[in-house]
């Protein structure tokens, strides 16, 4: 029969333990709880989480059959599908699929840009710079077009 100590305190155990510790479960339901001495739950309580490593294999693996599931979801739309009213789960599906991907890459699914109001003032500078070259430009060309006529009466 096994007893508590048996169990190997593995990466998953671990981070349960860690979880059930910061919501406040105490040493001792934790040990009950999981199966695992006082002194496991010590350890994972003490021990550097080193599962980072573990988390991101999990994103990959997720994001990769997420990547895979759109292609098939893909491939799967026809012009036919298309012209049917229930295409349009398919194009949400697909664009969803894509769109977890992203995220579990840490990539951007949207954009959102935040610009400091010196930055902003910066960018009025140079379109009223651009602007005003532009109206020196038109003024010039129009004085040259004004000249050419009056040279072509002559």
């Amino acid at each position: 029969m096994k007893k508590k100590g048996d169990i190997k305190l593995t990466d998953e155990i671990k981070e349960k333990a860690r979880i059930l510790l910061t919501e406040g479960y105490s040493i001792n339901s934790i040990s009950k709880r999981l199966g695992i001495s006082r002194t496991g739950v010590r350890t994972a309580m003490n021990e550097k989480d080193n599962l980072d490593s573990l988390r991101q294999d999990k994103k990959r693996k997720m994001a990769e059959e997420l990547w895979n599931l759109a292609i098939r979801m893909k491939n799967h739309i026809s012009d036919a599908k298309l012209r049917k009213t229930a295409a349009s789960s398919l194009v949400i599906g697909l664009a969803t699929a894509i769109d977890k991907a992203l995220l579990l890459l840490g990539e951007a699914t949207n954009r959102f840009e935040v610009k400091t109001e010196a930055e902003l003032d910066q960018e009025l500078k140079q379109l009223q710079a651009a602007e005003k070259e532009l109206k020196e430009a038109w003024k010039k060309a129009e004085e040259k077009r004004k000249k050419e006529a009056e040279e072509g009466k002559s």
